[in-house]
């Protein structure tokens, strides 16, 4: 037990150290009254690459807002399929939690009602990013021969990407795999659950 408890403090240690690393503060910009807002290297990286993706886009959240609104009132063309207003619904209840609930909440409470319109700047700047994201995912898709139909995501592009560009298998898929591990649960493991895991373990 003591082996297992030993193990499971470095891995929370290395958890720590990432997150650290990618949220943490990295640089300081002086408020008026002498305070300060911390930035982190993720903010760093995905403000610009959302504005890129916006203007490459040429505005492509505003621009086709119309047609999103025409296609949730479309009529599904099979009765035993999903509507695009039901295939939203369910999209949404998997992507929000309660850290976008609680994200709100605590931006309000310390940026007050103005946080609310940064927070609409950040949706639309952040949604061009999601678009091109699930292009590509929808580029690179595979069909999966034990489900019938299709997977794909992040681990699929990101592996073609580095297979064209080095031409090795092996490598690509174990480092396309270890990215988009740290990017959907370390840290939300860190996050959420790894207090309540330490019970179990230890």
């Amino acid at each position: 037990m003591k082996t297992k408890g030993t193990i499971f403090t470095m891995i929370v240690a290395l958890i720590e150290k990432v997150y650290s690393f990618l949220w943490g503060d990295l640089i300081h910009i002086p408020l008026p009254g002498g305070g300060s807002v911390g930035i982190s290297l993720l903010i760093i990286l995905l403000i610009p690459t959302g504005i890129y993706f916006t203007v490459r886009t040429r505005l492509l959240p505003i621009r086709m807002f119309p047609d999103m609104i025409k296609a949730l009132t479309g009529k599904k063309e099979n009765k035993d399929s999903l509507s695009t207003f039901q295939t939203l619904i369910v999209s949404t209840a998997t992507r929000v939690g309660m850290g976008n609930l609680v994200g709100v909440v605590a931006a309000i409470s310390v940026g007050g009602a103005g946080a609310v319109f940064w927070m609409w700047i950040t949706a639309i700047i952040g949604s061009s990013t999601a678009f091109v994201e699930a292009t590509l995912a929808q580029l690179h898709k595979e069909p999966d021969p034990l489900y019938s139909g299709y997977r794909g995501g992040p681990a699929y592009y990101i592996h073609h990407y580095f297979e064209d560009k080095s031409g090795k298998k092996e490598k690509t898929c174990y480092y396309s795999c270890f990215v988009c591990y740290i990017r959907t649960n370390l840290l939300v493991w860190h996050q959420s659950g790894y207090k309540q895991f330490s019970y179990i373990i230890i």
